[in-house]
């Protein structure tokens, strides 16, 4: 059972917008949204837990650094 989901949106972004990011199936796939995307991203872990807040999970530099 996955306790969370992922996300990614630019860190220009700020906050977690649910409307203006990406929704990954799994950590990798949020590595490979942020390699789309060319610039600084944020990965955020969306809990599954209703009353939870989105969290920022990691942030990935436009040339693939964590």
């Amino acid at each position: 059972m996955t306790t969370h989901s992922f996300a990614v949106q630019p860190t220009a972004f700020g906050d977690f917008d649910e409307h203006g990011c990406d929704w990954a199936i799994n950590l990798r796939h949020a590595y490979r949204l942020c390699a789309i995307w060319g610039e600084d991203m944020t990965v955020w872990a969306i809990p599954n837990n209703p009353k939870a807040k989105p969290y920022r999970w990691v942030n990935v530099a436009k040339d693939g650094s964590i």
